[in-house]
């Protein structure tokens, strides 16, 4: 399982050479979240071609799993432009 707060530096493999940043530690963790929700956190990632359907699956996923009592969001590039 990937650790989100490894960064995308240390996932690709790319060393973070910066002197002047240094990683955020959030106060209130994943984990934490996880434990209060019930649930395991994740994101599905959609893509495709403009009109291909991804906000209509999007849509039809969030349903689902609030059909099963599970809390979502969605981030749509349409409504965020």
């Amino acid at each position: 399982m990937l650790n989100i707060s490894q960064g995308y530096s240390s996932v690709l493999g790319i060393a973070n050479e910066s002197r002047n940043t240094v990683p955020y530690r959030d106060k209130v963790r994943r984990e934490h979240l996880e434990k209060l929700l019930g649930q395991s956190s994740m994101v599905l990632w959609f893509t495709g071609l403009s009109g291909s359907g991804k906000s209509t699956i999007a849509h039809a996923v969030e349903e689902r799993l609030h059909a099963m009592s599970r809390l979502t969001s969605i981030f749509d590039g349409d409504k965020v432009r």
